[in-house]
This record gives C-alpha cells, sequence and structure tokens, in this order.
C-alpha cells in the first residue's frame, strides 16, 4: 500500500470515528441497546483494526494522538447519555458552594428543609441516582466539584463543561507521564495508543465524566516518580489519587514492598498524612459515621455486573432461600484483601519494573473478581497498566463489558446473566491462556 493509499484510509478511518463518536455524544441513549452495542462493535472493530498496522501508528504516530484527543473534543458540550452520575458532582458542588458540608447532608433533608433553592439545584435533585446516600466522592473531587459549580454561574450545563474540561486535562497529563513511562521501559510509544483510542476509555470517561481520568493521572505520574526514585514525589501523587477514588490504596502494599520497609513505610505514612490533610475541611463529628454508612451500602446492599458474587448469590438462594448479599459482601472483600496482600509481599527483591506492573495489574483484576459493582469504566485503570506488560485480557475486556448496558434495556433495570456470564467466561478463559502463554499461570507468582 503506497503513501497516499495510507492516506486515504486513515482519513475515511477518523471520518467514521468522528461520526460514530457524534453519536454517542449526542443522541445514543443507554436504553437504545441494539444501536448502541451496533455502533460500539463498529468502533472496538475499528480500534482492533488500527492496533495492528503497528508500521502505520508508528510512521503517523503524532497524527494518531491529535486525533485520540480530538475524538474526545467530540464530547466537549454534550450532557453524558449513557450515566446520571453527574447530577451528584454538580450537587455536592452547590452544596459546597452554599457553606454545606456534603457528608453531612442527605439530598432529600437538604430537599425537605429547604437549605438551598433554585430550579437548577431541584433538577439535579430529582435526576442523580442517590437522593437517600451521603456523598462518598474524596476530598479531591470535592474540590473539582466545587470549582465547577463555581464558574458555572447557576447554569447546569455550564458546570458539565468544566468537569469536562478537568477530566481532558487529566486525559492530557496522563499522555505525558504514560510517554515518560513507556521511554523509562523501552516500550514501543505507540503502544499508549492502547489506552488512548479505547473507545470504552474515551466514552466513558471524557464522555460520560467519570472521574476515573483524574485518578489514572495521578497515579500514572505516581508510578513514574516511584520508578525514578523521588519517592516523595511519587507518595504526594499516589495521596492524589487516593483523595480521587480510593481505588490506589490496593498499590500501596505491592509499592511498600518494592522500594523496601524502610522506604516503605515512610511512603505509605507521608501519602496517608496528605490524605488526612485533605480530608481536614471536611472533618466534623458525623463524617466518619456518614461515609461508612455509604460504603456499607455499597458493598452489602448495591450490585450490577459482577462475577464470583453472583456465583454465591445463588448458591445462598438454593442453601437459605434469600439474597444473603448482607453476609457475601462482608466476606468477598476480606478473601480478595487476603490475596491482594498475598501477591503485594511475595514480590521478589530485585524485580523488574515489568513484574511489578504484572502484579499491579493481577491485583486489580482479582478486586474486581470479587467486587459486587463492576461498572464499565472502572477498567479504564486496567485497560492503562496492561500496556506496562505483555498482557492483553484487559483490553478485551474493555470491549465485552460494555455488554453491561444491556440491563437498561429494559424499565426497571434488570441484568442479563447470560451477557454477564459470556462477559466473564471471555475474559477469564483469555487471562488463563495468556497467563499459561507467557508462562505465569501461577497468578500468586
Amino acid at each position: 500500500m503506497n503513501i497516499s493509499e495510507n492516506k486515504i484510509l486513515i482519513a475515511v478511518n477518523w471520518i467514521i470515528a468522528v461520526a460514530l463518536y457524534f453519536l454517542f455524544a449526542y443522541y445514543l441513549k443507554r436504553e437504545n441497546t441494539l444501536i448502541l452495542f451496533s455502533v460500539f462493535a463498529v468502533l472496538a472493530f475499528q480500534y482492533f483494526f488500527t492496533l495492528q498496522r503497528t508500521k502505520l501508528l508508528d510512521k503517523h504516530y503524532d497524527y494518531f494522538i491529535v486525533g485520540a484527543f480530538g475524538l474526545r473534543l467530540v464530547f466537549l458540550v454534550s450532557l453524558p447519555l449513557l450515566s446520571d452520575d453527574f447530577y451528584r458532582f454538580i450537587w455536592d458542588g452547590r452544596l459546597i458552594l452554599e457553606g454545606l458540608n456534603p457528608y453531612s447532608y442527605l439530598p432529600n433533608q437538604v430537599i425537605d428543609e429547604q437549605m438551598i433553592d433554585g430550579a437548577n439545584n431541584m433538577e439535579l435533585f430529582q435526576k442523580m441516582n442517590s437522593q437517600n446516600y451521603y456523598s462518598v466522592y474524596p476530598p479531591v473531587l470535592q474540590l473539582l466539584f466545587f470549582i465547577s459549580a463555581k464558574l458555572s454561574f447557576g447554569y447546569n450545563a455550564v458546570a458539565v463543561f468544566n468537569l469536562r474540561f478537568f477530566i481532558l486535562l487529566a486525559e492530557l497529563g496522563t499522555f505525558i507521564y504514560l510517554k515518560k513511562i513507556l521511554d523509562f521501559l523501552k516500550i514501543p510509544k505507540t503502544k499508549i495508543l492502547f489506552y488512548l483510542l479505547n473507545p470504552l476509555v474515551i466514552i466513558e470517561l471524557t464522555g460520560n465524566l467519570h472521574f476515573e481520568a483524574v485518578m489514572i493521572f495521578f497515579l500514572t505520574a505516581s508510578f513514574y516518580y516511584l520508578m525514578i526514585n523521588r519517592y516523595s514525589f511519587s507518595a504526594v501523587f499516589i495521596a492524589l489519587a487516593i483523595s480521587t477514588k480510593m481505588i490506589p490504596l490496593l498499590f500501596l502494599p505491592l509499592i511498600v514492598k518494592k522500594i523496601g520497609w524502610k522506604n516503605g513505610i515512610i511512603y505509605a505514612t507521608f501519602s496517608v498524612g496528605i490524605i488526612s490533610l485533605l480530608f481536614l475541611p471536611f472533618i466534623d463529628k458525623e463524617l466518619i459515621s456518614n461515609i461508612g454508612s455509604s460504603v456499607s451500602l455499597y458493598f452489602q446492599k448495591f450490585e450490577f455486573n459482577a462475577s464470583i458474587y453472583y456465583v454465591l448469590r445463588e448458591i445462598g438462594f438454593k442453601m437459605v432461600g434469600y439474597n444473603a448479599i448482607g453476609i457475601i459482601g462482608k466476606v468477598l472483600p476480606i478473601v480478595s484483601t487476603c490475596l491482594i496482600l498475598l501477591i503485594s509481599f511475595r514480590a521478589r527483591r530485585g524485580e523488574t519494573w515489568q513484574s511489578f506492573f504484572e502484579k499491579a495489574l493481577k491485583i486489580l483484576f482479582i478486586y474486581y473478581l470479587f467486587s459486587l459493582i463492576v461498572h464499565p469504566w472502572y477498567i479504564s485503570l486496567l485497560v492503562l497498566i496492561s500496556i506496562f506488560t505483555e498482557n492483553r485480557f484487559a483490553i478485551l475486556w474493555s470491549i465485552f463489558i460494555f455488554g453491561s448496558y444491556f440491563a437498561y434495556n429494559s424499565i426497571p433495570f434488570k441484568e442479563s446473566m447470560w451477557v454477564n456470564a459470556i462477559e466473564y467466561a471471555v475474559v477469564v478463559l483469555y487471562f488463563l491462556y495468556e497467563s499459561k502463554k507467557l508462562k505465569a499461570i501461577n497468578i500468586f507468582n
């Protein structure tokens, strides 16, 4: 294929991609599952087709990087259509703007007692999916919510634009640090496109305003500074990552083992200290109990797109005749924590950074297998970490997990256990195949 044919192929590919992402940004709703899956399937095909053209990616690397961010800009002035979480984001920001602690007041309490006024705030309350729960979003997010609300001038659409601006900045920062890490590991720079062009990452983070994007930026920066032995910088960034989304806490034991117990304990103590300082403006006598009640509900009431939990739930139905989520929801986190600690502390001194990231990938995978809730956007971090390894099961999962939107095909939403079973069967089997292929079948190594 000559140069002009390459350019035509690239141009056609981008025109189709822009058109399909435009549909996701402004037209497709999660109830329209047939069209939703059809459009996503085309984007997934494009994604895999593009990644296989290694020479093309290398030759036109800069073009593809610009294109990846161009696809994100398609969503710039859209309202998320596949998620309503952003209503709570704006709500929390408005509460802080009014001098109210989002960890201390239930939304229905705020409305009942008329603590805030305005039609826009009532719209947020009516459309949010967490009217009876205290906020669970950590302080870094609360700061971003506050700034977005402050600069929205009371308009919800402007607040959404502000939130997306932060996510786009975070994605740009992730790109910068990803490039540094790939250079350090001597991995081809084109591997960065496994993350930047991933359709799930683009749709769920930039499109649906999920702040895993900000957490990923801080965590990627933390990993880079850890690799170049700038432990204080790394500790600050991982504290910011944890204060955005709690998930990076899973990696602290692995980091402690990697840098040695003495440095590791100082590192962890410093990180926890920063996290505590970030929570300081929100501390009151109800903080711990309110956050605890919301977290407890998360682990013992809610369920979505789970794997091991659904198997145990069915066993529970047959044994005791009811959903034993209250018991299972307490046991599974304990089991996964033990497995995570086992993987972390069995790391050998002097292991390569590739081995470190392979363990980080397994830790996150195990955590999600034992989780009661696995939303599609959760997989974005798995996709990112996978590019530092030879594992590609996370890439596959980022495509198949989109099938979880089938639950919204009916009202009220109802999951299909067949769709769920196919998703996890494909991912787990490919993980085992890949582990055997890479001679790493023992996940605890």
